[in-house]
């Protein structure tokens, strides 16, 4: 137990630093975002990039995580889709919401500087750009996809598929690893310089992560269906984990893989999550169930974390 909440507390901690941060008025939210910037836009493109290059490209992407991890992701955007709109009886945006909250892990902000903890820099940094990989080609096309269908916006599907690889095309982190993938592909070797700075930046990124997370928290209240923010933070949490597991053994993982996918899983949903439904009219509901799911995640994380060591 203790060198689970060895691992977990200082993970929380970073949060609530950056919680008590905006609480004190020592940050604004608005200045936090150009933290949040500069992880997004810099600290994790730069350890895709060190990641994929860093090993032989068959060490980095491995088809049966893909496979597996992509499977549950699509598996557990379904069920939210239809707990939403049958279980519920939420309209389609509603429902869109509801899979996006339930299958997008913060992999970036959270999952990433929890697995340093656990296995390291560099294979965490290969998780980490196998999720950005399957997150924003599975889980964010499928949901604007069908946010598209129910607005009816006249468009057409090929147009905002176009819009969404336009999107996915601009990404840092997408076009790090396009940029890596050079590298890897035509084992040019990376610069000295160039590996410093890429590890310096990385190194970086986890810590900011984390406290900009926990300054986004305190400018969050819980309103709304209690029960449908109960549902939403359980099939995240409890569901999720359980879909990757299965999906990773049935495609042949081994346990050290299937640990890893489950703990990516039991972390909060995606800090864009809230973004998007207030986006879409949803901003209380979204908010709140951002902020039950992030403290919830610390008995999630903390079950993967001592089923992992002792199973």
């Amino acid at each position: 137990m203790l060198a689970i909440l060895n691992i977990t507390a200082p993970i929380f901690m970073v949060m609530g630093l950056g919680f008590c941060a905006v609480r004190l008025a020592w940050f604004k939210l608005e200045e936090l975002q150009g933290a949040a910037k500069f992880v997004m836009r810099v600290g994790l493109p730069a350890l895709v990039f060190y990641a994929v290059t860093a090993k032989p490209l068959h060490e980095v992407f491995d088809p049966i995580y893909m496979l597996g991890y992509g499977g549950a992701t699509l598996t557990a955007f379904m069920v939210g889709w239809l707990l939403g709109r049958v279980g519920r009886r939420q309209d389609g945006v509603a429902a869109a919401l509801s899979g996006f909250a339930m299958s997008f892990s913060n992999t970036g902000f959270i999952g990433y500087p929890l697995l340093v903890m656990v296995i390291g820099v560099s294979e965490a940094g290969r998780y980490l750009a196998m999720n950005a990989i399957l997150e924003n080609v599975l889980v964010l096309p499928l949901f604007f996809v069908l946010v598209d269908a129910v607005k009816q916006r006249g468009q057409g599907i090929w147009v905002t598929i176009k819009g969404i690889l336009w999107n996915l095309g601009k990404n840092p982190i997408i076009l790090a690893m396009a940029v890596a993938l050079v590298f890897a592909v035509g084992e040019i070797p990376v610069p000295t310089v160039l590996v410093k700075v890429t590890t310096m930046l990385s190194q970086a990124a986890a810590p900011v992560a984390l406290f900009v997370i926990g300054g986004g928290l305190a400018g969050l209240s819980v309103r709304g269906s209690v029960s449908d923010m109960v549902l939403l933070a359980l099939g995240k949490l409890v569901l999720f984990p359980i879909l990757v597991t299965v999906g990773l053994w049935l495609a042949g993982a081994d346990r050290q893989m299937m640990f890893v996918g489950a703990l990516l899983a039991s972390v909060p949903m995606a800090s864009m999550f809230p973004l998007l439904a207030a986006q879409y009219g949803y901003a209380h509901r979204g908010a709140a169930t951002m902020l039950l799911t992030t403290i919830l995640s610390f008995i999630s994380i903390s079950l993967v974390l001592f089923l992992g060591h002792t199973v």
